[in-house]
């Protein structure tokens, strides 16, 4: 398995990876945009054989990085995809200098949740009704330089 990034050529493997995830997908529009005109925009996917797994989003502004979405084949997960991505992302993000990173998240997802506090993401407040259905959680997790003496 290895870890690229994301060109416009993969807004439909992208969009198909988050309706299997997800049951729903940014769409494909705002995919291109953000992969043709947002120099912000940081997408990686990991690939199994040249086939797209999963893929994580990231926009950077100045040393501050923020999870758009991430997202795995559902009969991908739990099979070590998500893990080799996020830890690759995290190293990639810090070879940028990023030195924070937020994500929103559903209250009810308790596996994402546990993934990202394994990773020392810890929980900053509450946005109601943030997704149409249900409240997000926003975590934040701030990078020391021990943290980043060990991912170097």
């Amino acid at each position: 398995m290895h870890v690229r990034k994301a060109t416009e050529h993969d807004v439909e493997i992208i969009s198909s990876i988050e309706q299997s995830a997800l049951n729903e997908s940014l769409g494909i529009p705002f995919l291109r945009q953000e992969l043709i005109t947002n120099p912000f925009a940081n997408y990686y996917i990991v690939e199994k054989n040249d086939v797209g797994i999963g893929y994580i989003g990231i926009r950077v502004v100045d040393d501050h990085g923020e999870i758009m979405n991430f997202a795995v084949y559902k009969e991908k997960q739990r099979q070590g995809y998500g893990t080799f991505l996020f830890e690759y992302v995290l190293k990639e993000m810090l070879s940028l200098g990023v030195t924070s990173m937020s994500l929103e998240v559903r209250k009810s997802n308790d596996n994402a949740i546990s993934f990202y506090e394994k990773y020392g993401f810890t929980k900053s407040y509450l946005r109601p009704n943030y997704y149409s259905d249900e409240d997000a959680v926003v975590y934040i997790k701030e990078f020391n330089h021990d943290y980043i003496s060990n991912w170097k």
